[in-house]
């Protein structure tokens, strides 16, 4: 299979892009449409509850996908697999990838081809996980069919999907597993200069097709790459690479000696002239185009659609996510304002807010008491192993105050919660990353759904909106049980930590698909808010801001919201016999899905009490 275009490998794979306006008979366009339609339309299947006999044909088939898309890019195997041979994969180049300005004739067909052979099975000859596991591939082979057709839309230099900066997070977060892996490393680290040309030629041919870079992603890219051109011996590559070399035990002292030199050598001659070579070749696009050029609804409403599809797991009408982020936007707002009317509740939010009581942990003591407390509202995960590492305070990016890099799928004790030290200061805003990061978010869910034996596939797939939408909301229910000491404190604690990404989305989705000019923010919230409100400058840097780097936010927007209101729902329907441990049990069980298929999930749950 040849391999997909890989933008920002294994971090984040879809990116919100735009274009300029397409003829409305362009083939491709229109094929993406009707898949667009597709996911539209998707109707979800009932289930057999019952049947636990798995059909041996069709995990021989999802046995097939899975190694198919390992032998597609090495660094994305290399992510997901230690032993890649005992599951018969056949290790793909060791290289970074291909990039070209083109559609993908060859992976369209053979999307299309595995779609046809998942549909050529009788669904109801699968037991109760295979039909989840049909609809979660389905469902995202529909995604991506249609946004390979949409191909010219992906930036590689963008503000929102900066290349050369997610370049580094996938060398820095590499593991060496054994002296093969090593080599590998260093056959990757050679690679940059290769890859970069080829990035710079992507570049240049989107840019002749009208589609060059805002002034505002080359800065961002440029101040990128002078973050790794600022050090030398002590450079990011250079010193994590070192470290970890140094904690290695299948290495010789004299080994470790050889690696040490022969990566300093390659980052110096070759890499860091490589980011030199991208800073200054990208000025050439300066000045070139304008923000509002690349606003969604001026320029492909189709694919402005699609965006947010795609970003929040979710294939309602945009009309209706709208509403549901205005509503849960509002009940989160109020809840906030309630705390500053009862003083009780006003005192502990004051008090959790100096970083007093739990608000004062950080680090591994944070995060072991998000672990042995979260049954207050969550199943038990039992066992779970997991190591905190700090990064160097030297070269850890100033935003960051910690993030989760996932096991892979042969050993789920593997799981490394990376924490900043510069950031790491006791108060809500690192006692909600770690919560996000760690428990109940994403290293929760992530063990949660591999401790029910998922087929290895589902590594394979992902549905953002749910993964950054279940962290989210995994926030409000970790400062739940905080001991802030009142319900207020603890829902205005959440608002001051997370209310940007509904508030982001709503914005987003006003400007890049609604239309929104700035007088229209400023309307909207004059109306809407009892908190915000938005001058003309505000309002016209908010717009920019999202207009170019458009649906970033609304996996975190789009995905909590969708929980929220799904929990709403399922209590109303549930009336007493809600219970918070089982309720959250039904959304992990069947791992990361959208938000449609997870409803039907949901709806079993009801069902069945």
């Amino acid at each position: 299979m040849k391999k997909i275009l890989q933008i920002l490998m294994i971090v984040l794979m879809l990116t919100a892009c735009t274009n300029k306006k397409v003829p409305a008979d362009d083939p491709i366009m229109a094929d993406g449409k009707q898949y667009i339609q597709m996911i539209k339309d998707y109707e979800v299947r009932k289930k057999n509850v019952s049947n636990t006999n798995d059909n041996k044909e069709f995990d021989a088939f999802l046995d097939k996908v899975f190694v198919e898309s390992m032998e597609s890019d090495f660094m994305t195997m290399h992510f997901n697999v230690i032993d890649y041979k005992k599951y018969g994969i056949e290790k793909p180049p060791v290289d970074l990838g291909e990039l070209s300005y083109a559609f993908d004739e060859e992976n369209f067909k053979y999307m299309k081809d595995q779609l046809d052979e998942l549909q050529s099975f009788d669904f109801d000859s699968l037991s109760y996980r295979q039909q989840y596991d049909y609809e979660a591939l389905e469902y995202s082979l529909y995604e991506t069919l249609a946004d390979l057709c949409y191909y010219k839309y992906s930036f590689p230099i963008s503000t929102g999907s900066c290349l050369p900066e997610n370049l580094i997070s996938n060398f820095t977060d590499y593991t060496f597993y054994d002296l093969e892996s090593v080599d590998d490393y260093i056959t990757c680290l050679k690679d940059v200069d290769r890859y970069f040309d080829d990035m710079l030629k992507y570049v240049d041919d989107q840019a002749k097709d009208g589609l060059g870079p805002l002034d505002s992603w080359i800065d961002y890219t440029k101040d990128a790459c002078a973050g790794v051109l600022n050090k030398t011996e002590d450079n990011e590559l250079i010193a994590s690479f070192d470290k970890r070399i140094e904690d290695i035990e299948f290495l010789s002292d004299d080994q470790k000696q050889k690696y040490m030199e022969e990566n300093k050598k390659i980052v110096l001659e070759e890499a860091l002239p490589s980011y030199q070579k991208v800073s200054d070749a990208i000025e050439q696009y300066r000045g070139k185009k304008k923000t509002d050029d690349y606003a969604l609804c001026k320029l492909n409403k189709d694919y402005a659609e699609l965006v947010y599809i795609l970003r929040g797991s979710n294939n309602k009408d945009l009309e209706e996510v709208f509403q549901e982020l205005k509503d849960n936007f509002s009940y989160l707002e109020a809840q906030y304002v309630s705390c500053f009317y009862d003083e009780k509740a006003y005192s502990d939010y004051q008090k959790a807010s100096d970083g007093n009581g739990n608000m004062s942990l950080v680090g591994k003591d944070c995060l072991e008491f998000l672990r042995l407390n979260l049954n207050a509202y969550f199943p038990d995960l039992g066992d779970v192993e997991y190591t905190v590492e700090e990064l160097d305070p030297d070269t850890a990016p100033s935003t960051v105050i910690a993030y989760y890099w996932p096991s892979p799928i042969d050993n789920h004790n593997q799981n490394i919660i990376r924490t900043n030290p510069n950031n790491m200061q006791p108060g809500y805003e690192t006692y909600g990353t770690l919560s996000h990061e760690g428990f109940p978010g994403h290293l929760y869910q992530h063990v949660y759904f591999y401790k029910t034996n998922p087929h290895n596939f589902r590594s394979a797939i992902g549905f953002i909106g749910y993964t950054e939408g279940w962290a989210v909301n995994a926030q409000y229910y970790a400062y739940q049980f905080a001991d802030i000491g009142s319900e207020y404190a603890a829902a205005a604690m959440y608002f001051d930590d997370a209310y940007y990404f509904i508030l982001y989305s709503i914005i987003d989705l006003g400007v890049n698909y609604f239309g929104w000019t700035a007088k229209d923010i400023m309307k909207y919230f004059e109306e809407e808010s009892q908190l915000f409100s938005f001058n003309k400058d505000n309002a016209e840097y908010f717009r920019s801001f999202l207009i170019e780097m458009p649906g970033t936010y609304c996996s975190y927007g789009i995905g909590s919201s969708n929980f929220m209101t799904l929990c709403e729902e399922t209590k109303a329907a549930m009336g007493d016999k809600f219970d918070y441990i089982s309720y959250h049990d039904a959304l992990l069980k069947n791992g990361p899905l959208p938000f449609n298929i997870l409803k039907g999930a949901v709806d079993e749950y009801i069902a069945g009490q």
